[in-house]
């Protein structure tokens, strides 16, 4: 009953986008020479990507409880009646937007329509149809496959984010969601001009090339402090998860804790549910990151890191990721899940190399993650 109910509504969805797209057209003509950029926030790469791309407005189908941006159209989940009316607006506004631009870019797995009853076929398919260009740019968890990546774990014999998200979110690993994330993964691959996809990070079922992630970080919070590495009486390190168990958090707590037997001092700070403001402001007084440890690229929160001038720890590896590009491995202290006790200790116990890793940690992010450069890399992809 619900499967029909979802299926009816997908269907009274795409008429009213028929219905907007053909009045909007007579009424409107005049065309936008920019990109359509659906997503929900994620790690800011709505607000960046969408400020990459000139002319480009930005949809967002759920508030982040991190950030505080503005977006050109809002559609936040409701309940009720008040759920109705989201669906016939986002209709709508699909129509109205199909009628001014012509190249649409979707990041993650949301649409305009429920993209889990048929992975977005309706939608593309009537994109494809009205000469529209698409691009799908995948963030993580709504494009990995369960499947391909403990295959890949277990063949390495290393544990991986999936070794551990099925207890963080439950479910997530069942079969009706491994087939989700394949229509997902086979519609784009059918319908996209190009897709950016993390091929091992975010292993899936897409078998055409794709493009590498880029990060869009602005230009000017590169700003190297030198100074806070003056006086390193007192380390300042930082874990700030999102996702605990999936983060690794437990393997952090346990190295502060037996560095901390040991008779070490330092100041760890460790940060959940803050805002991005406030990680930031403390990253600006952080010494040593301690990252994420069961993924093979750093993540935003990674990036934040590098830009900030901060030595970071991660299992994030250019020899298993290798889009990762050059110096990736030399900008970052490379460590594996099994490793951060140690690594964290050489850290400590070898003090000049914390500013040598974070000065090579933010030379490698100015090169690689400017959003001007990476705007240009996009622009250059996407109009090619």
């Amino acid at each position: 009953m619900k499967k029909r109910l979802i299926i009816c509504t997908s269907i009274i969805q795409m008429i009213l986008v028929k219905i907007s797209y053909l009045v909007c057209c007579l009424f409107n003509k005049n065309k936008k020479d920019g990109w359509v950029v659906v997503a929900v926030e994620t790690a800011s790469m709505l607000k960046n990507i969408s400020s990459a791309l000139p002319n480009s407005v930005a949809v967002n189908f759920a508030p982040n409880r991190f950030y505080d941006f503005n977006y050109d159209y809002e559609v936040y989940p409701k309940k009720g009646i008040f759920k109705i009316g989201n669906l016939i607006y986002s209709s709508l506004l699909f129509g109205y937007l199909l009628s001014k631009y012509d190249k649409f870019l979707y990041l993650g797995s949301v649409g305009f329509l429920n993209p889990y009853v048929d992975g977005r076929q309706a939608e593309f398919e009537f994109l494809k149809k009205s000469n529209k260009r698409i691009v799908c740019y995948f963030l993580g968890s709504e494009i990995r496959s369960y499947k391909l990546l403990d295959e890949f774990g277990v063949n390495k014999g290393i544990d991986t984010l999936t070794t551990y998200e099925r207890y963080s979110s439950i479910g997530i690993d069942s079969n009706e969601n491994e087939n989700k994330r394949k229509r997902l993964a086979k519609v784009a691959e059918k319908y996209a001009n190009c897709i950016f996809n993390a091929p091992v990070d975010q292993m899936t079922y897409i078998d055409i090339n794709v493009h590498d992630i880029l990060y869009f970080y602005p230009d000017n919070e590169f700003q190297k402090d030198n100074e806070k590495f003056d006086n390193l009486s007192m380390i300042n390190i930082l874990h700030s998860p999102t996702s605990p168990i999936l983060k690794g958090t437990q393997l952090v707590r346990a190295a502060i804790k037996k560095l901390e037997l040991e008779g070490y001092i330092f100041n760890y700070v460790e940060l959940k549910n803050a805002s991005n403001s406030k990680v930031l402001a403390t990253l600006k007084e952080s010494h040593i990151v301690l990252n994420q440890f069961y993924a093979f690229v750093p993540g935003v929160f990674g990036i934040e890191a590098l830009v900030h001038n901060c030595a970071m720890l991660t299992s994030a590896d250019s020899n298993i990721e290798p889009t990762l590009g050059l110096g990736a491995n030399e900008a970052w202290l490379v460590t594996p899940y099994w490793q951060v006790y140690d690594n964290l200790k050489y850290l400590l116990d070898n003090p000049e190399e914390i500013k040598a890793y974070a000065d090579r940690g933010f030379d490698w992010a100015y090169k690689n993650c400017r959003a001007s450069v990476n705007g240009q890399r996009l622009n250059s992809i996407l109009n090619d």
